[in-house]
């Protein structure tokens, strides 16, 4: 499976074709395995796409915000992610807009980018921002150019508005996630779309590698051999930066349903406070066995 390593989205991958136990066809056949995968590339995909808007929204400072109002575009330095290397961030701000500021910051990966993970990134995330940062009711729209990860392509909106902001007991942003029209398009052609509704909560820790996520809803939409699906998380899943850094892509906590069809398939990342690992426990009727993932 293609790797993809990032804090807020990747730990949602449920299998792999590289499942070291290959005792997965015990539970569930080839073509459920299958859709499982294609599902869990799409949504790290968009997860990811969507964490990389959030990172370069956070980055221009209020002078870089204010060049780009006065000079039109500007080039911005996204510091501390190598997901950006090599990349051109460019922020187009509009004019006269300081107390409700929009404009657009343009992610180019150009003809292919490749991090030290050795993913390869092509095209363009565009994202449409509007408001102040944080503040309730600010939004990003995010959209593709051309946007490929690995050779798979991405099309599709994501809209995130910010809906919740907390200094108490620690800094917390609350935020409305939406995806429509999702697809992902893969190197024989073949789609699997996607629509989703989700909330996030980033909660920042006081020191790098303390930062978790918090993520709930769903997503639905149709498989590569036009199966309809829906992910419906039935226990928030928790990602943590800790967890990341150390290698570990899955959620550390949290529950989801996964139904391809009319065939359910229940997941568990872990309980409250589990250690960081890359297992999940696949649960079909009363029949349950851990996979562990390899990133």
């Amino acid at each position: 499976m293609n790797k993809l390593l990032s804090t807020m989205a990747l730990g949602i991958l449920l299998f792999s074709t590289s499942c070291k136990d290959d005792e997965v066809e015990n539970l569930v056949s080839q073509e459920q395995n299958e859709a499982i995968t294609d599902q869990s590339v799409t949504e790290a995909y968009f997860n990811e796409a969507g964490d990389l808007s959030i990172q370069a929204f956070n980055t221009p400072t209020s002078n870089e915000i204010e060049g780009g109002r006065t000079n039109g575009t500007i080039t911005i330095v996204v510091e501390g992610d190598t997901r950006f290397n090599g990349t051109v961030v460019t922020l187009t701000a509009a004019p006269d807009q300081p107390l409700n500021p929009e404009g657009t910051i343009t992610i180019d990966f150009g003809n292919g980018q490749t991090d030290p993970s050795g993913v390869v990134r092509k095209g363009k995330i565009i994202v449409n921002y509007q408001g102040l940062r944080f503040v309730p009711g600010s939004k990003t729209i995010t959209t593709f150019d051309g946007y490929e990860v690995d050779g798979v392509g991405i099309e599709g909106t994501r809209t995130i508005t910010t809906s919740a902001f907390s200094t108490t007991p620690a800094i917390s942003v609350s935020f409305l996630v939406k995806d429509v029209d999702g697809k992902a398009i893969f190197p024989d052609q073949t789609t699997i779309t996607r629509n989703a509704t989700h909330t996030h909560t980033i909660t920042f820790g006081g020191t790098p590698g303390t930062t978790t996520w918090k993520v709930e809803g769903q997503a639905n939409g149709k498989t590569r051999t036009e199966v309809e699906y829906i992910f419906l998380i039935e226990r928030p899943l928790i990602f943590k930066t800790e967890c990341a850094f150390k290698g570990f892509t899955m959620p550390s906590e949290g529950e989801a349903l996964f139904t391809i069809g009319n065939f359910p398939v229940g997941l568990n990342y872990g309980d409250e406070g589990a250690a960081c690992d890359n297992v999940v426990t696949v649960a079909i009727n009363d029949l349950k066995q851990n996979i562990t993932v390899n990133n």
